[in-house]
Formats: C-alpha cells, sequence, structure tokens
C-alpha cells in the first residue's frame, strides 16, 4: 500500500478518534468514508465492498471506544450499570443483522447508502427540532429504556457500520432525556462492547474477492492499524475537550457532523 494512502488513513484515524472522545459516537461515521474510497480506489466490488467496509470500521471503532472509555473511567465519568443494560439487546440485535450480511448478498452498496443517508437525515431533524432539556438524572430513568436503546443501536450500527453513537447519542438524549454529556459517555462505553461479536463474525468468513495475504476474513490489517494509529493519541483528547465543552456546544458540532457527512455521502453516490 502507498504512503500516502497510509498517512491519509493515520489522519483520518485521528479525526475519528477525537470525534469518538468527543461525542461519543465511536468515530465510525469518520472511518466508513475513508475506508469505502481506499477500498473502492483498489478496485473492490460488492457484494464484498460492503462487507469490507463494515469489518474494518468496526475494527477502529472497537479501538476508539476503549480508549475512550478507559479516558472517561479515568475522569470518573463512567457508567457501568446503564453501559451494560444498553449493551444486553444490543450485542445480539447486531450480531444476528451482522450474521446474515455476512452470509447473504442482499447488502448493496447501494441500499447501505441509501440506508445511511436516511438514518443521519432523521437524527438531524430530531436533533435540531428537539425541545427536550435532557436533565433526568440517571436515577430518574426506567432500567428499561436502556436496553431498548441498545436493541435500535445495534441494529443501526449492523447496517450502517457506523458503531452505533450516531443513533444511541440522539436516543439517550431524546427517548432517554439525558444530558448530551452524559448520553455520549455511555455510548462509548457500549460501543466497544457491540464490536467484539461483530468483529468475530466478519472475521470468521471467507471473501469472494481476497483483497491481502495478512487479513483474517473481512478484516484487513492495511487499513485498520493506521486508523488505530492515528486514534491513539487523539480519542483521549475528545474525552477531555468534551468534559470541558458545553452542552449546547456539544449538539451543534453533532448536528454539523451529521450535515457534513449526509452531503459527503449523497455526493459518492451521485
Amino acid at each position: 500500500m502507498e504512503v500516502s494512502i497510509i498517512i491519509t488513513l493515520i489522519i483520518f484515524g485521528m479525526l475519528g478518534g477525537f470525534l469518538s472522545g468527543l461525542l461519543g459516537v465511536g468515530g465510525g461515521i469518520i472511518f466508513v468514508p475513508i475506508i469505502s474510497s481506499v477500498l473502492v480506489g483498489f478496485g473492490l466490488q460488492d457484494p464484498d465492498l460492503a462487507k469490507y467496509i463494515l469489518a474494518n470500521s468496526f475494527a477502529a471503532t472497537f479501538f476508539a471506544g476503549a480508549i475512550s472509555s478507559y479516558k472517561q473511567y479515568k475522569l470518573n465519568s463512567f457508567y457501568p450499570k446503564q453501559i451494560l443494560l444498553t449493551a444486553t439487546l444490543a450485542i445480539p440485535s447486531s450480531l444476528l443483522l451482522t450474521h446474515f450480511i455476512a452470509i447473504g448478498n442482499w447488502y448493496n452498496k447501494e441500499t447501505y447508502g441509501l440506508f445511511f443517508i436516511g438514518l443521519l437525515v432523521v437524527m438531524l431533524i430530531r436533533f435540531l427540532t428537539s425541545t427536550k432539556s435532557g436533565e433526568l438524572s440517571l436515577s430518574e430513568v426506567k432500567n428499561s429504556r436502556f436496553p431498548i436503546t441498545g436493541a435500535l443501536t445495534g441494529i443501526v450500527a449492523a447496517l450502517s457500520g457506523l458503531g452505533g453513537g450516531v443513533i444511541m447519542v440522539p436516543l439517550f438524549t431524546q427517548f432517554v432525556n439525558l444530558n448530551i454529556k452524559k448520553a455520549a459517555t455511555i455510548s462509548i462505553g457500549v460501543i466497544p462492547i457491540m464490536m467484539v461479536p461483530m468483529i468475530l463474525s466478519y472475521g470468521s468468513h471467507t471473501p469472494v474477492e481476497v483483497f491481502s495475504e495478512r487479513q483474517i476474513g473481512y478484516l484487513v490489517p492495511e487499513i485498520f492499524m493506521p486508523l488505530i494509529a492515528g486514534l491513539l493519541f487523539t480519542a483521549p483528547l475528545g474525552v477531555s475537550v468534551a468534559q470541558k465543552s458545553s452542552p449546547k456546544l456539544l449538539k451543534i458540532i453533532f448536528a454539523s457532523l451529521i450535515l457534513i457527512v449526509i452531503i459527503k455521502t449523497i455526493v459518492s453516490i451521485l
């Protein structure tokens, strides 16, 4: 792989890691477009293309979430009960759908792109029009709302490769009515737990089209390792910045990010 591509992946890894720590989105919202661009440049096509994108996005997202969560733990801003409650349904829902994507040919690039755009548009509208304050404490929230959020997140994560944070954070603020800082903290704790079974699933399947001699299933070290190298230092930085930022600012950044990715995805499909 060319040095310029490796450097590009590292740079996007840095950006994805920072956003992971800042907004609790896991970084997949950045990893998916760059992985797609690199793989398309090497001539990969559907049905394997979408599977390669998802698998390597999950691998990078796992490390982004794990590193960000560790930083949250060090800052005494970590909620294990809510994280585990959310993960109880996030894992089976995401794993089941990931399995059907990996073994079938029904999920192509066009389907993925349309779903991706639709999801982000809905999230953006909800974010901009919401009037909820998001001021409930964790003790005031019904425990059942966390597994429900997890189930919806698992489905979205499997279909989009986003790591789930792009829908988990809005659900926590709208459905659970949490402050965006708590929403992001719980989201980033759930994400690495969700990624483990999906990574194992994609690693256990044999691709039709082989990309590298060193790949494990659909996992390609040449793709996800440079991303991880970039996010190692910026994910903790994102957490630190989030702790010092106002909820209003974080919400504006989140909405702006979604809008940028919507535009980028539409352009790539056209």
